[in-house]
């Protein structure tokens, strides 16, 4: 049943995506808020992702004053990859870019922030991601604070859960911060 629910929000947010308008200056409030955020400004390691057209792009300009990782599809999985800029990505699975085969793996347990991408989410940090699952697994094992990022049209009332599924500690939209594990964002790691 979850699976239908899910399904269903899912084609519903791809449908609100498509007709989605000022993605760049949506972006750039969503940086807006994470920069003068105290857990993103004493961040010294942390996790990103190159967007597809429909996400927020967070990274212009390039994070210089700590070590960004950028994910990469292998297989059924994904890890997580030191890069120093876009100039160091290439094209991966999905059309997406992603860090060279040259680029050093980030260990999990290293991560102070991991910003994660998704079609929705809600107030408790549920989220609704594109249906592969390689979130999911691998925030199964990092230890970092997981921060969703969306436009405000992304939260809903509720994400179907499933036990695979990871919840996010905060979301970050174009209005503002959402706290959602108040408790793991005081100590600055993630749960």
């Amino acid at each position: 049943m979850s699976g239908d629910r899910k399904a269903a929000l899912r084609r519903r947010m791809r449908k609100l995506a498509a007709e989605r308008g000022g993605v760049e200056e949506l972006s750039g409030r969503i940086l807006d808020h994470l920069q003068r955020w105290e857990v993103w400004k004493t961040a010294r390691r942390v996790c990103a992702f190159w967007p597809l057209a429909d996400e927020p792009g967070l990274l212009a300009p390039w994070p210089a004053d700590r070590a960004v990782a950028l994910p990469r599809v292998q297989g059924d999985r994904m890890e997580m990859f030191v890069t120093g800029s876009r100039e160091e990505l290439v094209p991966g699975a999905f059309g997406v870019l992603e860090p060279s085969d040259s680029a050093v793996p980030m260990e999990p347990s290293a991560i102070d922030v991991i910003l994660v991408p998704g079609l929705a989410f809600d107030r408790s940090g549920g989220r609704l991601g594109r249906g592969k699952g390689y979130y999911d697994k691998y925030l199964a094992g990092a230890s970092g604070l997981k921060v969703g990022v969306c436009f405000d049209e992304q939260i809903v009332g509720t994400i179907p859960h499933e036990a695979h599924d990871r919840a996010m500690d905060a979301v970050v939209t174009p209005s503002g911060i959402i706290l959602c594990a108040p408790r793991n964002i005081r100590s600055g790691r993630g749960g």
